[in-house]
């Protein structure tokens, strides 16, 4: 048994990306933003960093007696009725 039938004819296949040498073109960049080169490099340096926080101290153990005052008046109230 032979056969012998020509082969499907298959279209070629298609480029999927732009030919060599031709790219797309670069985005343009977002409105509101300043044209490339602005400002000039010799228009100054950033700004001065803000100062640093001034350090935290601790303010006592005063929510810690609180607690245990409540504590106490909770047991105290408790205990009398």
């Amino acid at each position: 048994m032979s056969y012998n039938a020509p082969p499907p004819a298959y279209p070629p296949p298609g480029q999927g990306y732009p030919p060599p040498g031709q790219g797309y073109p670069p985005p343009a960049p977002p409105a509101g933003y300043p044209p490339m080169g602005y400002p000039p490099q010799d228009a100054g340096a950033y700004p001065p960093p803000p100062p640093p926080a001034p350090e935290t101290k601790s303010r006592g153990d005063g929510f810690l007696k609180g607690c245990c005052a409540a504590l106490c008046c909770c047991c105290l109230l408790d205990a009398c009725f």
